[in-house]
């Protein structure tokens, strides 16, 4: 039985841990040829590495439009073309709006919101030369909901959000379809990286006030009515999904996967 991409040619960015690597991994599994991305090139090299012929690895930086554009070039040179792409590269953000100084807010924006703006615009002409395709936009519930302490993040989430959306009625003619991911509680090292300079969730008063990391992370949960954080691959399976054409008549939309957060 063929998988669920077979033949697909995609590209992962932030491909190099957490949940770029995940899916990376989950699109080759389904008979995908993988272009993994990230801003450390040993680890993108890695992933492809872990995946074997149908991957290779290239480092990226998405704040940069000629890394953007080469990178395209790139699969579509390798592949003979670009099908999908999971938009999912992203760094931290914790701080309040009244409390972040302008390159910190300019930092979260240029990647979360600007890079994959970046890795999309340089993929269209592709999609479309094949007669139409996936993205696949990493934002997070963070743009749908009002969560303590990560101004700059929500701020890049929500517009992402924003883009999938608007993106998805300029492009549907080209049958190219957009949507956005919004992944709850995940604890990838993103995640760790914004509990550690924040200090956790204001609202796992669960959790004391000496607590570590993975205690905090641990306290979370109460978020979560399901009663337990969401793992790499579930955020993965959502990706595979929206880019293989079981998702043919799926675009425009904003997918909450949180284990209930955003409704508790």
């Amino acid at each position: 039985m063929a998988g669920r991409l077979e033949g697909k040619r995609t590209i992962v960015t932030g491909a190099g841990s957490g949940i770029g690597r995940a899916a990376a991994t989950l699109f080759a599994a389904e008979g995908a040829l993988v272009l993994c991305a990230d801003i450390n090139g040993e680890a993108a090299d890695d992933t492809a590495a872990g995946i074997g012929r149908a991957a290779v690895g290239l480092r990226v930086d998405v704040t940069r439009p000629e890394d953007c554009q080469a990178m395209t070039e790139q699969a579509a040179a390798t592949f003979g073309g670009i099908d999908a792409v999971y938009a999912n590269a992203g760094v931290d953000g914790p701080g309040r709006a009244g409390d972040l100084e302008v390159e910190e807010w300019n930092r979260v924006i240029g990647v979360n919101l600007t890079g994959v703006w970046l890795t999309v615009k340089y993929a269209l002409p592709h999609l479309i030369e094949a007669g139409g395709g996936s993205l696949v936009l990493q934002a997070s519930v963070g743009g749908v909901i009002g969560v303590p302490g990560i101004a700059s993040y929500a701020a890049a989430k929500a517009g992402v959000i924003g883009l999938a959306r608007q993106m998805a009625v300029d492009y549907g003619a080209d049958n190219i379809r957009v949507n956005a991911i919004c992944p709850g509680t995940v604890p990838t090292p993103l995640v760790r990286a914004t509990y550690a300079k924040r200090g956790g969730f204001s609202a796992t008063a669960s959790a004391p006030a000496d607590a570590s990391i993975d205690e905090m992370i641990d306290a979370a949960k109460v978020r979560h009515p399901i009663g337990r954080l969401g793992t790499t691959g579930e955020i993965a399976q959502l990706a595979l999904h929206l880019a293989s054409d079981e998702s043919s008549w799926t675009t425009g939309t904003a997918i909450v996967i949180d284990g209930g957060m955003s409704v508790a």
